[in-house]
């Protein structure tokens, strides 16, 4: 008995010639609106999971809506409720599994932070508002007499380095009401600066403020007097709340989670000093860096190479940078992810109401080559109250559907240039023989047509290197390494397969029975029929540590064949 790639050339359909227009305008004028979109999404869709979401059917039905990567804020959440709320995405990850009869993988995405800018109290008492008027002047004093004490004319701010700003930097200040109160430096003085109310707003006591041109302070562990993991976990610091960042991450590495998301990254020390909380117990968890600032967006070239990833909300991300300049932003972040094989993660808002004004930015980031779309799903529509039928869960399926048939025809329009895969990666050095592999592995399969490139790894980075190469077709990565897995699904083009069989006593079977089982969920995917080529990456001896071999193989109906 043999596998399923000795057939024989007869029988071999030829692949239809696909002609790769010579410009993009030629491409666009060509297309055919009525075509079918991609049978596979490529990228990966990303919501939240909160209080209003939390049960395991309500997860389930968003994993098959399209959910690849559940979103977890644990800032606001008590870890008893965080705990709760983990436990209920795996019990929907197991569900689900049992229903499709192979592992799901789903990966889990949490947001930590530090300890706040935050003002302090108001005159009249822990009840008060204070009404802070546009074009009026306002100070902001690190003199602790004014703690307790601000006013609608000056405010106590508990930064230190609040005087290092300059005159007509901006600071913004949570508001009660709906948009954020917006100020002005004008003049800084000792201990105080002077501002003008560019948007007023409602305040009450202890108002987080975002300084965004002065660098953020790192150094939270060493207030606390915790110098690594083990300090933490042996004190009683990490308990009952998450004020510390180093409660979040513990809590982070304990309930194993993929990747954390650090807002307001403005430094490559904000990264590093994340990373040495990690320690060596979470090294393996992605960190992603959200760019909220312009200082964070002028220093993105050095956040890619310490960063496992970059996070954009473009609404953040306004309050900072001119709104007419926030595309250009987009298409430089991703362009720079794209170059360097960074996965992005770019966040959009789908309208229920009116979603047709959402296609257009969700198939233009597909088309810019976002890796993952993070979808904010309202659960709180003021539709609730105006249909008592409105079912608000089932209406997030719907969205979330309806994106990702957005994405799957963004994906089938997507310029494939004459040109194979990622040029300057092709044309650049290969210092190592696993960025070799992938790049033949890439080219292989273009001038093939293969259908699909099927790798075997175990860390994950051969499919990593082969999503930098942009192929033209999905890539399978089969592992027995169940975070691998998860992880895999930050990077485009990438699906996974969780291998858990008993390991086989030679090499040769073990790598055989792999890849029947991958063919297997091609087929279930509609990936590969009868005929079609595939290439398949693989190492030619066990825990070789790379993969050495590259193969194009062809697909039978069988699932194994007699060879003579």
């Amino acid at each position: 008995m043999a596998l399923p790639w000795h057939i024989p050339l007869e029988s071999i359909h030829k692949p239809k010639k696909d002609f790769v227009k010579s410009s993009l305008l030629k491409h666009y004028c060509g297309l055919n609106i009525h075509d079918n979109p991609s049978e596979e999404l490529q990228i990966g869709l990303m919501c939240d999971i909160n209080i209003n979401n939390r049960e395991p059917i309500t997860i389930q039905r968003l994993i098959a809506s399209g959910m690849t990567v559940a979103h977890l804020n644990i800032r606001d959440l008590e870890p008893d409720s965080c705990g709760k709320i983990i436990q209920s995405i795996r019990q929907a990850v197991y569900n689900y599994s049992t229903e499709l009869q192979y592992v799901y993988p789903l990966a889990i995405i949490i947001d930590v932070r530090g300890p706040d800018i935050i003002t302090g109290e108001l005159k009249g008492g822990p009840q008060t508002t204070v009404e802070i008027e546009e074009n009026a002047t306002i100070r902001l004093t690190t003199d602790a007499t004014w703690r307790e004490s601000g006013t609608s004319e000056c405010l106590y701010v508990g930064y230190d380095h609040l005087t290092d700003l300059q005159p007509g930097d901006i600071v913004y200040i949570d508001s009660l009401t709906h948009n954020k109160i917006k100020l002005v430096v004008s003049e800084v003085g000792d201990d105080s600066v002077e501002c003008s109310v560019a948007i007023g707003g409602s305040i009450g006591p202890k108002m987080a403020i975002r300084i965004t041109q002065v660098p953020q302070e790192n150094n939270n562990t060493h207030k606390n007097g915790y110098g690594s993991m083990e300090s933490i976990a042996n004190s009683d610091a990490s308990r009952q709340t998450f004020e510390l960042l180093e409660d979040q991450i513990l809590w982070a590495v304990n309930s194993d989670v993929d990747a954390i998301l650090l807002p307001n990254v403005q430094t490559i020390n904000d990264i590093r000093h994340v990373r040495s909380i990690l320690s060596t117990q979470g090294n393996h968890i992605l960190v992603f860096a959200c760019i909220d600032t312009t200082m964070g967006f002028d220093n993105i070239d050095k956040l890619l190479f310490e960063a496992d990833g970059i996070f954009l909300d473009r609404c953040v991300l306004s309050t900072d940078l001119p709104v007419e300049k926030i595309f250009i932003a987009q298409k430089i972040i991703m362009a720079k992810c794209n170059y360097l094989g960074k996965p992005c993660i770019c966040k959009a808002v789908i309208n229920e109401q009116i979603p047709t004004l959402c296609v257009s930015d969700i198939a233009n980031l597909v088309l810019d080559g976002v890796d993952v779309i993070s979808l904010e799903l309202h659960y709180d529509s003021p539709l609730t109250k105006l249909a008592p039928t409105y079912d608000a869960v089932r209406m997030a399926e719907h969205c979330l559907a309806a994106a990702a048939v957005i994405c799957r025809h963004a994906e089938r329009i997507t310029w494939q240039p004459r040109i194979y895969g990622n040029l300057e990666l092709m044309q650049s050095p290969l210092e190592e023989p696993s960025k070799a592999i992938c790049v033949g592995a890439v080219e292989l399969a273009l001038r093939s047509q293969a259908v699909v490139i099927i790798c075997l790894t175990n860390s994950g980075r051969v499919a990593k290197l082969l999503s930098h190469a942009k192929p033209a077709c999905p890539v399978v990565a089969v592992t027995r390494n169940c975070r691998t897995s998860r992880q895999l699904r930050f990077y485009k083009g990438v699906r996974t397969m969780h291998y858990f069989e008993d390991s086989k006593s030679t090499w040769t079977l073990e790598m055989e029975n792999r890849i029947r089982v991958a063919l297997d969920y091609c087929k279930i995917k509609r990936l590969v029929r009868a005929g079609d080529p595939y290439v398949l990456v693989v190492s030619s001896r066990r825990n070789i540590g790379y993969c050495d071999s590259v193969r194009l193989l062809y697909a039978s109906a069988r699932n194994t064949i007699v060879v003579e």
